[in-house]
């Protein structure tokens, strides 16, 4: 009897669920989510983003992050272990549905550091809830901000929409619905969308400039005197308690603090002679603080804590940005320059100040060729509002024998110390110089002409005089 060979197991393949549409996700929220500015880099930073929901069942588990600004509504997605992640977003909040706001995002995995894949879809259901459409082109995915980073086992996606993507809203109040979920892993174009008819469930999220937990009858409201702040800069905060009731609310104490990495970045204050807030009324407590110089660039939280004398807490967070003061772009007219002769060239340095209130810094050509004749090579710029435009002009002189080639020259601004640099590189081209003249083609060679046979031949040419 001849011997069968043994049959090697086949190992399984997971089988992944088919994603419930119908069904509301079951996870835990936070629906307040706060205003601030994240990196998209990659990167989940200590104190960067706040968590929306976490992803605890299915075959990959995870974390889903999103706040928001004025031009963005960021939301980022950690996973552990490589998967594509399908994002749904209700623009206007008003169910999956109805109008043309339903967004529909996959980002898809990558291998060795490439850019992963993306498709992004528009369900309109604009006419009729009946009959929606997928529009695979109405959105530009080159308009969406993304980084994905794979570190050992844990997977990292960050993502920036803009304004304006798919009727998106972005003020305090409005509310979006989000829902994120995950894919096995394989480019974007693996995954196909469920029928336009089928109905999303999404979870809300309200956008919000400060996150409030607050007792009843007293309504907390908390703002910020900039949400985009430099080093060094006075920062001032308003905490307004509205009291609903008609009972006085003793006050025991009130704490500002950083939440955080932004323990360091403020002032820790805590005062113990507070005021009651009356029934009825409003009451207004203040604080200041001057932010660090040596700050660095990122995103920060202030939090306010009262304690009533009946040991109830009040509790906000606002977060605020720091971001460079100064920065700085140039340019030169005309581009490229032709020399014939003295020739003038102009060099515009642009700043942008973030600075509140009024900039004025010096601002210089550090480096230039020797033999080019600049005009005063420091200007004083004045920029009279914060997160404006001012604009620095030098006149150049390039000598008669500048030779054609790239030039790099150099600005320096100063503020306050410290120095921003910019450079932008010359194209200069000779306006005099002689075209070499293309090689003539040669003479083409004569022809013979063709003797029909019976025709007599031409008489011979008569000689020249």
């Amino acid at each position: 009897v001849p011997t069968v060979p043994a049959v090697e197991p086949v190992p399984a393949v997971p089988v992944v669920p088919p994603i419930k549409f119908r069904e509301r996700p079951a996870y835990t929220t936070d629906a307040q989510r706060l205003r601030r500015t994240p990196q998209i880099d990659g990167v989940l930073s200590d104190g960067e983003w706040d968590p929306f929901y976490a992803v605890s069942q299915g075959p990959v588990r995870g974390v889903v992050y999103c706040n928001w600004d004025d031009n963005f509504l960021y939301l980022a997605v950690k996973s552990d272990g490589a998967a594509g992640v399908l994002l749904d977003l209700d623009a206007g909040g008003d169910g999956w549905l109805r109008g043309a706001d339903n967004l529909e995002l996959v980002v898809g995995t990558t291998a060795n550091g490439g850019v992963p894949s993306v498709a992004a879809r528009l369900l309109d259901a604009a006419n009729s809830k009946d009959t929606p459409s997928w529009n695979e082109t109405a959105i530009d995915v080159k308009s969406i901000r993304f980084a994905e980073q794979m570190v050992n086992s844990t997977q990292v996606l960050e993502l920036a929409i803009p304004r304006s993507t798919a009727s998106l809203v972005l003020r305090p109040g409005a509310t979006v619905g989000v829902r994120a979920e995950f894919l096995p892993p394989g480019p974007a174009s693996a995954y196909v969308p469920t029928a336009p008819f089928e109905p999303h469930l999404l979870l809300d999220a309200q956008l919000v400039e400060a996150h409030l937990t607050s007792v009843p009858g007293i309504n907390p409201r908390l703002t910020l005197s900039d949400y985009k702040c430099v080093p060094g800069q006075s920062l001032f905060a308003t905490l307004e308690l509205y009291n609903q009731t008609d009972s006085t609310a003793n006050l025991k104490s009130i704490l500002w603090a950083g939440q955080g990495n932004s323990a360091n970045a403020v002032n820790t204050l805590r005062e113990v002679n507070v005021k009651p807030a009356l029934g009825g009324k409003r009451l207004k407590l203040g604080y200041k603080t001057v932010l660090p110089e040596n700050l660095p660039v990122g995103s920060y939280v202030l939090t306010s804590a009262v304690e009533l004398d009946n040991g109830k807490m009040i509790q906000t967070a606002a977060a605020f940005s720091v971001v460079e003061p100064v920065q700085v772009q140039m340019s030169t007219d005309p581009e490229p320059v032709a020399i014939l002769g003295t020739t003038k060239l102009s060099v515009n340095v642009d700043v942008f100040s973030a600075v509140p209130n009024h900039f004025r810094g010096d601002i210089q050509l550090s480096e230039l060729p020797a033999t080019w004749e600049v005009d005063g090579s420091k200007r004083v710029l004045n920029i009279e509002h914060e997160d404006a435009h001012g604009v620095a002009r030098f006149n150049v002189k390039l000598p008669s024998s500048t030779q054609p080639g790239n030039f790099q020259i150099e600005a320096t601004v100063t503020f306050k110390g410290r120095q921003w640099k910019a450079r932008t590189v010359v194209h200069v081209v000779r306006a005099d110089a002689v075209p070499t003249p293309a090689p003539a083609a040669p003479a083409p060679a004569a022809v013979p002409t063709p003797i029909v046979p019976g025709t007599p031949a031409a008489p011979p040419a008569s000689p020249a005089p």
